[in-house]
C-alpha cells in the first residue's frame, strides 16, 4: 500500500490542491497531513479529492493551527480523521505515529519509543529521511511555504519514498 504524506500547506490551496493530485495518480491508499494545515479549506480540498475514493485522510494539528477555532466545527462524516496534535495510526500492518514535530519532546519519546515503525512529521519545512532503531523518521518538507513546495508517497511494502516537488 503506497500513503501520502503532506504537512506545512499553511492554506495553499493551489499548493494542496496540486499535491492530492500527484498523490491520487500515485495510487495512495491513505494520507497523512503533519500539521500547519492553515485553514479548514485545506481538508474540505483533500476531502473533495479523497473521500470519493474511499482514502482516508489522517491530520493533526500544528503548532500556527492550535489558535484556531476551525477545528471544533470540522464535519467527521467526509474522510478526514483530525487527531488533535498526536495521532497513532496502523495502515497495512504498520503502527504510524503522526505529529508537527514543534513539541521536540513528544517527537524524541515518540522516535525513540520503539512502539511505531514510522513518524511521519512536518515543521522543519525540510525533507527528511532517517531511521532511528527499527523507526524511519519521515518529514515531506513543506507544501506551502517552500522553494520548492513538496509532498511525499510511501511505499509502505517495498519502503520506497518518492518526493515531489509542486
Amino acid at each position: 500500500m503506497k500513503v501520502g504524506i503532506l504537512s506545512d500547506t499553511h492554506g495553499n490551496l493551489p499548493v494542496v490542491e496540486k499535491a492530492a493530485r500527484m498523490q491520487e495518480r500515485a495510487g495512495v491508499g491513505a494520507v497523512f497531513h503533519c500539521g500547519d494545515i492553515g485553514g479548514s479549506d485545506v481538508l474540505a480540498e483533500l476531502a473533495g479529492v479523497f473521500h470519493p475514493l474511499g482514502v482516508p485522510v489522517y491530520a493533526v494539528l500544528g503548532n500556527v493551527d492550535a489558535y484556531s477555532s476551525d477545528w471544533k466545527f470540522f464535519p467527521s462524516n467526509i474522510g478526514i480523521h483530525l487527531l488533535g496534535r498526536f495521532g497513532e495510526v496502523e495502515v497495512a500492518g504498520k503502527q504510524i505515529a503522526l505529529l508537527h514535530s514543534d513539541d521536540s519532546r513528544r517527537f524524541s519519546q515518540a522516535v525513540h519509543s520503539g512502539e511505531y515503525d514510522f513518524v511521519f512529521s512536518g515543521h522543519s519545512h525540510e525533507v527528511h529521511d532517517y531511521m532511528v532503531g527499527k523507526t524511519r523518521c519521515i518529514n515531506p518538507g513543506t507544501a506551502g511555504r517552500g522553494a520548492p513546495n513538496t509532498c511525499a508517497v510511501l511505499d509502505l511494502e517495498s519502503g520506497e519514498l518518492s518526493v515531489y516537488e509542486m
